[in-house]
């Protein structure tokens, strides 16, 4: 399975992660901005509930004084009664002093109220209520000024102008102060109500805000996450994968981060290994291969030495016919010169030895001229032997680049090729040996056949000449000692073919051992060589 190639913009895990953290930081950010303005609105709303709430304070301090002060006009009018007018408001009367000292903090009061919390309809009672108490103090000074005038005609009207007009502007004064405090109460309780609303509302806000924070934030990790879980799953599994032996896995991770340029890379290794176990695999075979030519060229060429050691025997055998052919030529020259000396008495039984050195001559010839034929023979098995050790070493030499080819993989059966290398020089070297030895034995068998050829003549003259061998016997005599010589060298030219022969048969059995030391080997690279497929097949190419 071939891992998917990353397309889009490309994002990293710093990236990622930063884009997470960025949306806390936002949510952060947005709650605080929130809570600053829900906090600003609410101080707000807190310092107008507490400029209501003194102004609320104030006004019932004139509510109580609206009370205190008209008690204490109250009480000096009875004093007016009991002790009488002018002495009722007289300055060292307690109930007028209290009277004066109360209305003088009313007044006070009245000056300090803060109109600034006020609303425009609070205003305008309040105005309404100061004018009151201005009218309500004209007054009282009215009615101490009939009070001071002694006479009881204004005594009474003094005290009807405290039930009358004062009480009426009493009255009004405190249905004004009971309105204007109504009023304040209704917009302390909407305040309150605005500052609970506010107060839920950025309680909710704030619940929202974080609700939507956490919802994205965990939505952030959570794709994150899982892009990271995917790719750290696949790149995990791959690496299993890779381990068990199996090349084919490769992860499928398509992000554009760091986890997806690991799986690339990861990819990469997959088949960059796989193209090398596959040349490997490749190399093995042929090595394999190679070894199984090796071992049946080793095989063809021992089968092959093992002939020239067969043919060898065979031609040991004939150069020691021939050897024996010669002794017996060499005592029928022995004969002849006896006979030569009875030649006078005897020329019916020198023609008759005649004869029969002339049928052994011929079979000598015959024998001698086999010795050519299988020295020829030899000749060829030991060009075959060249040829087969020329490719022995070629197929080493390619061995060698092979091993060469497959790196580390390949000493060990570079050394083998080596050694077969090594091997098909010293077969080339012993073949080349034979072919000198073998090409000595055709000279001789050459000389052999001259020989042959010389006698088979002398013999023919000795019949020709049988009628005056009497006259002729000094010459023949020479003949028959140059042919005792011949005869001797011809006895010492084939012992020698006998040992190049049995040499040769010595050299192919050495050739055999060294070819069976080839094929040992070949067939120990053959092992090696199965062993790294089966080493291989444990991967899963593509």
């Amino acid at each position: 399975m071939a891992s998917p190639t990353p397309t889009g913009r490309r994002i990293g895990l710093h990236a990622k992660i930063l884009a997470t953290g960025a949306i806390g930081i936002a949510v952060a950010v947005l709650l605080a901005a929130l809570s600053w303005f829900t906090t600003t609105t609410m101080t707000n709303n807190m310092h107008d509930a507490d400029e209501l709430a003194d102004l609320r304070l104030q006004i019932a301090d004139v509510s109580r004084y609206n009370s205190d002060v008209t008690g204490w006009q109250t009480a000096y009018a009875w004093d007016a009664s009991t002790l009488g007018p002018a002495e009722a408001v007289a300055d060292h009367s307690a109930n007028r002093k209290g009277y004066l000292d109360s209305a003088e903090q009313l007044r006070t009061l009245l000056t300090s109220v803060n109109t600034d919390a006020m609303t425009d309809s609070e205003k305008a009672i309040y105005d309404q209520i100061t004018a009151k108490w201005d009218e309500f103090f004209v007054a009282d000074d009215q009615v101490v000024a009939l009070y001071k005038a002694g006479t009881s005609d204004a005594k009474e009207q003094g005290d009807a102008h405290v039930v009358g007009p004062v009480y009426e502007i009493y009255y009004a004064i405190t249905e004004l102060t009971a309105q204007l405090d109504d009023e304040l109460d209704v917009r302390a309780e909407a305040l309150q109500k605005s500052i609970d609303n506010e107060a839920t509302r950025a309680t909710i806000a704030s619940i929202i805000v974080l609700i939507i924070g956490v919802v994205l934030v965990y939505a952030a990790s959570h794709i994150v996450g899982r892009s990271v879980k995917h790719a750290a799953s696949e790149v995990k599994r791959a690496l299993a994968s890779f381990a068990a032996g199996d090349l084919t896995d490769t992860p499928n991770v398509t992000s554009r981060d760091e986890l997806g340029d690991m799986a690339a890379s990861l990819t990469e290794a997959q088949n960059a290994v796989s193209h090398t176990l596959h040349n490997v695999l490749t190399s093995a075979e042929r090595v394999a291969d190679t070894a199984a030519h090796v071992t049946d060229g080793t095989l063809s060429v021992s089968a092959t030495a093992e002939e020239t050691s067969t043919q060898a025997g065979v031609v040991a055998s004939a150069a020691d016919e021939v050897s024996q052919s010669i002794q017996v030529v060499a005592s029928g020259t022995e004969e002849m010169g006896a006979s030569i000396r009875e030649i006078s008495q005897n020329a019916t039984d020198a023609a008759n030895v005649a004869h029969q050195a002339t049928g052994m001559v011929a079979e000598t010839n015959e024998a001698v001229t086999r010795l050519g034929v299988s020295s020829q023979e030899i000749g060829a098995v030991v060009k075959a032997i060249t040829s087969i050790a020329e490719q022995t070493n070629l197929l080493a030499l390619n061995a060698t680049i092979e091993a060469a080819r497959a790196g580390d993989a390949g000493k060990g059966f570079a050394v083998v090729a080596s050694e077969v290398k090594d091997l098909a020089q010293e077969t080339a070297r012993a073949t080349e040996d034979i072919a000198r030895r073998v090409g000595v034995i055709q000279d001789d068998t050459g000389q052999a056949v001259s020989a042959m050829t010389r006698i088979s003549d002398i013999i023919n003259d000795i019949n020709n000449y049988q009628l005056t061998i009497a006259s002729a016997v000094e010459e023949q005599t020479a003949t028959t000692n140059e042919m005792a010589r011949s005869v001797s060298e011809a006895a010492s030219g084939s012992t020698q073919i006998a040992d190049n022969i049995n040499s040769v048969a010595s050299e192919a059995q050495a050739s055999s051992a060294v070819i069976g030391t080839m094929r040992d080997s070949a067939q120990h690279l053959a092992d090696e060589s199965r062993n790294l497929r089966e080493a291989l097949a444990v991967f899963t190419l593509r």
